[in-house]
């Protein structure tokens, strides 16, 4: 009775380490390469945006195209900080409340403007030269490595995938 306890144990041990593992590695692997996409997607869009000097619609959907690559889905959130010349630092310094010296826009007024247009109705966010530009990414979807590590560490986050990455805009749009 002892032996056939142990052989049936030794099974279920030698099933899980032959199947199971290699598993839970490949669903690993498969998010890791789902990040590197994900990496390279957003890097290449915000230095896209930050050598032109504006984003269009044509940019920002082969952006997404990339991303819903991985067989993920994503939250993207988009930030513009322009420059507001029209407050001086001593009006800053003055001033009891905070101020600050940038206006911030933000994903949902950035869409509008290249899905809807701008005043001239082209399909374009301008962005000035000494602008910042971010954008960050998260993914949304339950991957199968985020359900096997919520049930071994108990960690119930779906976040598994992201990167948060932008800078300054160097370079002047043509007009």
């Amino acid at each position: 009775m002892g032996d056939s306890l142990s052989i049936i144990f030794a099974v279920i041990v030698a099933l899980v380490i032959m199947f199971i593992v290699p598993l839970v590695d490949t669903w690993e692997l498969q998010d890791n390469l789902s990040y590197v996409v994900t990496y390279a997607a957003v890097t290449d869009f915000v230095d896209t945006v930050r050598n032109t000097g504006y984003l269009s619609l044509d940019n920002y959907q082969s952006f997404v195209s990339t991303l819903s690559s991985t067989g993920n889905r994503f939250a993207v959130s988009m930030e513009h900080r322009a420059f507001n010349s029209a407050i001086s630092a001593d009006m800053i310094k003055n001033n009891n409340k905070y101020m600050s010296a940038y206006l911030n826009t933000y994903t949902n007024t950035i869409l509008d403007t290249i899905i809807n247009g701008d005043a001239e109705g082209n399909h374009i966010y301008k962005l000035d030269k000494g602008d910042y530009f971010y954008v960050t990414v998260k993914n949304t979807n339950i991957t199968q490595a985020s359900i096997v590590n919520s049930l071994v560490a108990k960690d119930n986050s779906n976040f598994k995938i992201g990167c948060a990455y932008g800078g300054l805009v160097w370079s002047q749009r043509d007009e």
